[in-house]
């Protein structure tokens, strides 16, 4: 189990199963498993009650969808407008034209405008601009990412990391990891939780305040090597995290859940 009881309402925010139970409370057994891990946990529920809020707040469309019989009456109204504009019919062919076509560009615009409007909402929704950052490799691929903190990110192929856009100084920093990746963490003195630096698996949570490591997360568990620095990893929802030194890996495997270290070659 992953160690929800340390998770912000930024992580829990993020987290599939925790958004599952917030945007289909119909599914019982998502329902059951929350209702029992918060009984087990009362000190979270004011954070659980946040992330709720964060979720329900960004799930709302930025604007009222129409149906097509509703598009279709707006275009028809804006034909008969300009078919039965009675200020210009007084006026002179010459100037009656100008001013026909003056309306004509005007809601032309206007309808541009609209729909430039309602393609920015979406954009910032579901595209670029939502506050929700996917990234994928496919064979063969390796990228290399800056994440909000300085954090640089090697993305080895086949993998996925997702992390919120904005970062902020209350909450540790956080990323979500399916397959492989080396990280290289900015170093800071302030050992308060809010600046830590989380990568998040199925299996673990490593802590770092200043690292070099790799995580590898694949169906059988998770592999994590540490170059430098410190490591801590929280497995499952054990109270006391399991410090990893310069040297030493620790594989987790998902149908055995004692933890085997060893050193580097």
């Amino acid at each position: 189990m992953k160690p929800y009881a340390s998770y912000s309402a930024e992580e829990f925010a993020l987290d599939d199963l925790f958004v599952r139970w917030v945007q289909h409370p119909d599914d019982e057994e998502v329902v059951a498993f929350w209702q029992v891990w918060l009984a087990q946990h009362p000190q979270c529920v004011d954070t659980v009650e946040i992330a709720r809020e964060l979720i329900q707040t960004g799930s709302q469309p930025a604007l009222p969808s129409l149906s097509s019989d509703e598009v279709s009456s707006v275009w028809g109204r804006i034909r008969e407008s300009l078919q039965t504009m009675e200020d210009v019919r007084p006026l002179q062919p010459d100037v009656r034209s100008v001013v026909g076509w003056w309306y004509f560009f005007r809601t032309v615009a206007a309808a541009i405008g609209v729909v430039v409007f309602i393609g920015w909402a979406l954009w910032m929704q579901y595209g670029n601009g939502s506050a929700i950052q996917t990234v994928r490799t496919s064979d063969g691929q390796v990228r290399t990412l800056k994440l909000p903190d300085g954090t640089t990110v090697r993305l080895q192929p086949n993998s996925q990391i997702r992390y919120a856009r904005q970062w902020s100084d209350e909450a540790p920093h956080a990323v979500w990891l399916q397959g492989e990746a080396d990280f290289s963490v900015v170093h800071r003195n302030d050992t308060s939780s809010a600046h830590l630096f989380r990568v998040h698996t199925n299996d673990l949570t490593a802590e770092s305040l200043g690292t070099d490591f790799r995580v590898t997360q694949n169906t059988d568990g998770t592999h994590v090597q540490l170059m430098q620095g410190r490591l801590r990893l929280i497995l499952g929802d054990q109270v006391h995290p399991v410090p990893l030194h310069p040297g030493q890996s620790i594989w987790i495997s998902r149908t055995d859940d004692k933890p085997s270290f060893s050193s580097l070659k």
